[in-house]
């Protein structure tokens, strides 16, 4: 028997991690196992997906579709080949991986079962972001290796502003089915129930990706920085912290604690848009990752910028 594979794709910031979140929140009466691949050094993502339970597998330090490719195949098949092996299982892409070279991969196991690549847009910036000079070619890859794309954040649109998002979308990628979302939340049939061969030819994009062509184009254009911290952030100098980022800082992440506030609190930011909320399970260690093109400042001046936040 082979176990299915969904992959989820989508740009840092598309809510990947979001939605993982809430689909194994829910009862979904399956036994499910989550592959989860960090574009930095720091598991930052494997954190917050595992305090959700689920059988969660972290992958750090690169793309899956590249340089991680060995440790994503093994990692894949010892699930397959577990005592109790999962009734589905979900790979979680980095923010600038290709998901099509890992649909491939999954297609060619024998012990797995390709279901679909859902990717995930972020309905307020996806435009803006691929029209990026260094970003751009990446979400159109993206969007093209989708069987289905989920336009997400579209509480933060108008009407209007989502139809004029869909009708770009049917000019890039017109043979993609598009649904829209909030907060992530979406039916666990489009994720779990939707096989390759039951969506229509014509509303499937399979790109085919040379090696060659592939071969690491996107680490000239992102990069990423992480470190831990040893002290708690005040609140205030942190939000004036993020406010002072560079334009070049597309996304950041990160587990922290604030001064004078109970707890640790998962961090999230996109764009100028930021979140904290309160993080129960997540492993030992305060850190931060900034995830950008490569304009963006080193590690040191970061350190320095983030020191002044602890007040």
């Amino acid at each position: 028997m082979t176990e299915p594979v969904t992959i989820i794709g989508g740009f840092l910031g598309a809510s990947k991690t979001t939605l993982l979140n809430a689909l194994l929140a829910r009862d979904t009466g399956l036994r499910l196992a989550v592959v989860v691949n960090d574009f930095g050094d720091l598991a930052v993502d494997g954190d917050l997906v595992s305090a959700h339970g689920g059988d969660t597998v972290t992958l750090a330090n690169g793309c899956i579709c590249c340089s991680m490719g060995e440790d994503l195949l093994l990692a894949l098949t010892k699930l397959a080949r577990r005592d109790d092996p999962p009734e589905a299982i979900l790979i979680e892409a980095s923010g600038v991986a290709d998901p099509q070279p890992i649909a491939d991969m999954v297609a060619r196991h024998p012990e797995l079962e390709r279901d679909a690549v859902v990717v995930l847009a972020d309905g307020e910036l996806v435009e803006e972001t691929a029209a990026n000079s260094h970003a751009g070619k990446t979400i159109r890859q993206q969007l093209s290796a989708a069987d289905l794309i989920i336009l997400n954040k579209c509480d933060l649109l108008e009407d209007y502003e989502q139809n004029e998002v869909r009708q770009w979308l049917a000019g890039l990628v017109p043979n993609a089915t598009v649904i829209k979302a909030w907060h992530g939340e979406v039916p666990v049939a489009l994720l779990l129930g939707v096989e390759a061969g039951s969506v229509p030819e014509t509303i499937r994009t399979m790109t085919a990706i040379t090696a060659e062509a592939h071969r690491h184009a996107h680490e000239d254009a992102f990069r990423a920085v992480s470190f831990l911290l040893d002290s708690p952030l005040d609140r205030p100098a942190f939000l004036r912290f993020l406010a002072d980022l560079p334009s070049s800082v597309l996304r950041a992440k990160g587990i922290i604690r604030l001064r004078d506030e109970p707890g640790r609190w998962a961090f999230q930011l996109v764009g100028r848009r930021h979140a904290l909320a309160p993080c129960k399970g997540a492993a030992p260690g305060d850190r931060l990752v900034f995830f950008d093109t490569s304009e963006m400042p080193d590690e040191a001046v970061l350190r320095g910028l983030t020191k002044q936040a602890t007040g």
